[in-house]
């Protein structure tokens, strides 16, 4: 049985972190090794794991808000498991959760995704793995469906970062996560650069969390637009092969646009184009690291296209569900 490194990012998470670590250190499986990397929290989550957790954990403490996936990185770096879960603080694993994802351990997969059903709403699915379409926007699958739905394990894109297991060896050969992008789409980011390589994922169907969904950016908060839609740009513009950047180049701007009405009826348009701005402010550096990963690609263009789904309408008009 492989060893397991459980690597949890914290911030300001002092009304999550007891619910999830209690739900991580309950599991039939434990993780050989918790580390939890805070980013500079002002909260009292601090007291609340050196109080509870000390003897249980090892502490990482960033002297700023390093965002996300510099967080992770570093929790990784100091990890020594073959294996890497990746945590948010908010969410809460079911007793089997890791033995589910355990069971899959097969060479055929690097990395897995788990079932994870809103807190607020645990009828619903907010996740049963990611998806990338077209335009380099990533999606949910399943998001919103009956939480009894979408009980076969399958292949998908990747997995959302919430609860997620990943080999060591691709987070090495993929470099981790991107810290440019601070928070949002980091691990679509990554989920696109393992798939170029010829990674694959599996939806774990056992594998079940509740995930209190956007517990610190909020639903359509500026942080929540600017970044998402200024890092699905990085997403699209860093990884698209390069035929297929062109081919569906004319659908990103329309893709675009649509957003931009969306968002400007929700009050936030401002904020959509600042992350437009920050961009294009951006894209000298986004187009070095564009030769990097093309460079290093194993798929086809033909076979990474078939991954892709075409229909990211769909992904746009889940922005009307309720969460």
């Amino acid at each position: 049985m492989p060893s397991v490194s459980a690597v949890i990012v914290n911030f300001n998470g002092a009304d999550v972190i007891e619910d999830c670590l209690d739900s991580l250190f309950a599991q039939s499986r434990a993780p050989d090794e918790v580390i939890i990397v805070d980013n500079a929290s002002s909260d009292s989550s601090l007291e609340i794991i050196r109080e509870r957790y000390r003897e249980r954990v090892r502490l990482l403490t960033l002297d700023f808000n390093a965002g996300f996936p510099a967080a992770c990185n570093r929790g990784i770096e100091a990890s020594s498991g073959e294996l890497v879960a990746i945590l948010n603080n908010d969410i809460v694993l079911d007793r089997e959760w890791l033995a589910s994802l355990l069971a899959h351990d097969t060479d055929e997969w690097s990395f897995w995704a788990s079932r994870i059903v809103f807190a607020s709403a645990p009828d619903r699915i907010d996740s049963a793995g990611d998806g990338m379409a077209v335009v380099g926007a990533a999606y949910k699958i399943g998001h919103g469906d009956p939480a009894g739905g979408h009980e076969e394990s399958k292949e998908v894109f990747g997995p959302c970062a919430a609860a997620a297991l990943y080999r060591r060896r691709l987070l090495q050969e993929t470099g981790g996560f991107d810290e440019d992008f601070f928070l949002v789409y980091e691990d679509a980011d990554l989920n696109m650069r393992a798939r170029l390589l010829g990674y694959r994922c599996l939806y774990v169907a056992g594998a079940r969390v509740t995930h209190r969904v956007n517990t610190q950016i909020g639903t359509l908060s500026h942080s929540y637009v600017f970044y998402g839609h200024r890092n699905s740009e990085f997403v699209f513009w860093k990884n698209m092969p390069g035929r297929l950047f062109w081919l569906y180049l004319p659908e990103r701007l329309l893709f675009n646009l649509f957003s931009l009405l969306f968002f400007t009826l929700k009050g936030r348009g401002l904020s959509f184009l600042r992350g437009k701005w920050d961009f294009a402010r951006q894209l000298s550096l986004l187009l070095a690291k564009r030769r990097l990963v093309q460079r290093g690609r194993r798929l086809t263009t033909a076979q990474f296209r078939r991954q892709l789904d075409r229909n990211w309408l769909r992904y746009r008009l889940n922005y009307a569900r309720p969460e």
